[in-house]
């Protein structure tokens, strides 16, 4: 080991053990006496202890494991919050979490220095009338859920202030050998000085034992109990619909409520200004009532959306995973009528959709143009031999029809049962469209290249209502819906209207579903790629466009430019749309074109084809034949390079596409330097490079800092280029 390195270790060994030493001062000594201090100081020193915690990353659970664990979680936990949010906004609430959990410890000095009555609180029901006192005592136990949000513990005494006998079920964690002694006692003294103000009640450790919180409950009295706790190992769960989705928690407590049949409550506690507090509660309900246990997260919910930064155990959400909704009982109807159709693209993409939307129930006898592979409740047709909706209705047993007018999409697999919820939960309603890119603008704009980043995309946008109205997904074609056949059959509802216009035809019963997307990519072969004009030279005259689908760029060309264009374009379907538009098109693959039959070309251009093609290096050495004399070969290329693939690479994803950087006929990947190796070996010299990419993100300066950090060299031109075009001329 070199000198640098063992002083290096040695100065971290040094830094950790003065860091351990502060540590173990400030639980103490500064906070006994922070809590003897007049309300006003005490508080603004736990602020500014907080921010001083927020800037090392510092709390008691990091320093029991000795690294910045809480942090990084508390940043992990804030990204899967449905909550649209930067990443510098995000490291915001996660300082605001260190600030607010290190007044929640004054507050617990406070209590064990027995200043309870010092503090004052005012009670907000869920009607929104305030009381000098909670809900008066009830006949039977009330198990009480609250959050690790804002000043829940001073909230425990203020509970009892009604008048009731007040338990709270605390957890020996704090006793793990890691965790100091002067931390131990923080904790013993701050439960000690909490029962006096509880009307009798104790502070119980659960891993003595359950049987004692039975009977507290039995009696009557009250059980406060954390609610948003993970799932222990061979711990009892529970699915809840919490923080924007359905979580996998910790299900002891509602257990235990629901055996001995007691009421269920929630509350939340919040300081207005120091030493004045705020509790807002949800109205109480049998504990076997799922709309009760639903009213106190959704209570849960609202607050730590409003407020992310107050919820410090955000750290935890990363380990309350999000439960797949049951599927609903639906078939699948299905049009191929698309401007992709017998395309590679659209043949992957639509084995992709049957994985991810396969139905769970046999719809129609299937017709003559289903793909024999396809699942059993698929029904695949076009719109001139479709059945009507009548047949679906008298010839099915299924709940639900899902109808793709346009196969050519991307979705999520729980598609079919956010649109079959968003009609269960809205009973007037036969219809639910998809939402689509066609209008998602603003903060919504689409901005993903990867699958990964597509799944997170919608996942954001779980904070948007459950529906909305559909006027102008209506107004325009359709893209995907289900019907409520249920629905439709029991008001005896049908429509002479055809599949595109069905959705319009049923009026106001059609909803448009927000929480729901997809992406149409049928105009793949469509785009005039303007943008790849201006590397052209001036004198550029005559161009010959491989691969050039529809003739979008040849055509760009003959329009931009007044040049001549010749289209090399394989599919038939392409080639016909393309000679429609008035363009000289030869349908062929480029390896079958005699170069003698042409006249020589300024340019060739290969726009995102190159790396579809077995040999990309003969086909550059062909178009060098078809070229004049310092001729020029236009090319574009996604970049491999770009950081969501290196990023999803590291998480071990690579999930290939109908279409994009990672699409499924991609056979050849490319960065900057393998390309313009690539055209050098094809005898060609670079002329001009251009990186294209999107703005700079704060993902992409987190993921460059957290490379940086580890010593691992990396090259941020590249990492923030998503494709590559590049301008070559014959050496």
């Amino acid at each position: 080991m070199s000198f640098a390195s063992r002083f290096f270790l040695l100065w971290r060994k040094g830094l950790w053990r003065a860091a351990a030493a502060a540590h173990h001062l400030d639980f103490a000594w500064l906070l006994p006496v922070m809590a003897r201090l007049p309300l006003q100081w005490g508080y603004r020193l736990a602020s500014l202890r907080g921010r001083l915690n927020a800037r090392t990353g510092r709390d008691w659970r990091s320093m029991a494991l000795g690294m910045r664990h809480i942090q990084r979680q508390s940043l992990a936990g804030y990204r899967l919050l449905s909550v649209p949010a930067t990443e510098d906004q995000r490291l915001a609430w996660s300082r605001q979490r260190f600030v607010v959990e290190a007044r929640d410890e004054f507050e617990a000095a406070l209590v064990a220095a027995g200043r309870i009555d010092e503090l004052a609180c005012r009670i907000i029901t869920s009607d929104g009338h305030s009381f000098a006192t909670p809900p008066p005592q009830r006949k039977r136990g009330l198990l009480l859920l609250t959050p690790h949000f804002d000043s829940f513990f001073v909230g425990v005494a203020f509970a009892a202030r009604g008048g009731a006998r007040v338990n709270l079920m605390s957890s020996a964690v704090t006793q793990d050998p890691r965790v100091i002694q002067s931390v131990q006692r923080h904790f013993s003294a701050k439960y000690r000085g909490l029962e006096p103000s509880l009307n009798g009640g104790v502070v119980l450790d659960m891993e003595r034992g359950i049987r004692p919180f039975y009977r507290m409950l039995e009696r009557g009295e009250t059980l406060v109990v954390l609610g948003d706790a993970p799932v222990l190992p061979q711990g009892v769960s529970t699915k809840i619909h919490f923080l924007g989705d359905t979580r996998l928690l910790a299900g002891g407590a509602l257990r235990l409520a629901q055996t001995v049949d007691c009421d269920l409550g929630g509350y939340i506690c919040r300081m207005e200004k120091p030493g004045e507090y705020v509790m807002e509660w949800c109205d109480p309900g049998p504990a076997n009532d799922p709309r009760t246990v639903q009213r106190v997260y959704d209570l849960f919910t609202k607050a730590i959306e409003n407020t992310p930064g107050h919820w410090w155990a955000a750290d935890l959400l990363p380990t309350m995973p999000a439960c797949a909704l049951p599927p609903p009982e639906y078939s699948v109807l299905l049009f191929t009528d698309s401007p992709l159709a017998e395309s590679q693209e659209l043949e992957r993409g639509l084995q992709l959709l049957q994985r991810q939307w396969p139905g769970t129930i046999r719809g129609l006898p299937r017709s003559a143009a289903t793909n024999p592979q396809a699942p059993t409740g698929w029904y695949v047709t076009d719109h001139a031999t479709a059945p009507p909706l009548e047949r679906w209705l008298t010839e099915t047993d299924a709940r639900y029809l899902l109808v793709i007018l346009d196969p050519a999409l991307l979705g999520t697999a729980d598609l079919p049962q956010k649109l079959s919820q968003c009609l269960e939960e809205n009973k007037g309603f036969l219809c639910a469209l998809a939402d689509d890119a066609r209008f998602a603008s603003g903060e919504w704009t689409p901005a993903y290249s990867t699958q990964v980043d597509f799944e997170r995309y919608v996942a954001r946008r779980s904070c948007m209502p459950t529906h909305a109205l559909a006027q102008d997904a209506t107004k325009a074609a359709p893209l995907i819906y289900m019907l409520s056949l249920d629905r439709l059959r029991a008001q005896s509802r049908q429509s002479s209207a055809d599949w595109g216009k069905l959705p319009l035809a049923l009026g106001e019963a059609t909803v448009l579903a927000p929480r729901t997307f997809v992406h149409s990519f049928a105009g793949y072969q469509q785009s005039s790629r303007l943008e790849m004009l201006d590397l052209l030279p001036d004198h550029v005259g005559r161009l010959l466009d491989v691969g050039g689908g529809e003739g979008g760029f040849a055509h760009a060309f003959m329009e931009h430019r007044n040049g001549v264009a010749v289209l090399v374009e394989p599919s038939a379907k392409a080639a016909c749309q393309a000679q429609a538009k008035g363009l000289d098109v030869l349908e062929a693959d480029f390896e079958q074109i005699d170069p003698e039959s042409l006249a020589p070309f300024d340019v060739v251009s290969f726009l995102d084809v190159l790396e579809h093609l077995v040999d990309p290096l003969a086909m550059l050495s062909k178009a060098r034949t078809l070229l004049v004399r310092n001729g020029f070969v236009l090319v574009s290329v996604p970049n491999v390079g770009y950081w969501p693939v290196v990023r999803d690479l590291a998480n071990g994803r690579f999930d290939y596409l109908p279409v994009g950087i990672l699409c499924q006929s991609h056979l050849r990947f490319f960065t900057a330097d393998s390309l313009e190796q690539l055209l050098e070996d094809a005898g060609f010299e670079l002329v001009q490079l251009r990186r294209h990419g999107g703005p700079p993100s704060p993902e992409l300066e987190k993921f460059m800092q957290l490379m940086e950090s580890a010593g691992l060299p990396c090259d941020r031109n590249n990492l923030a280029t998503e494709s590559l075009h590049a301008l070559a001329r014959i050496r």
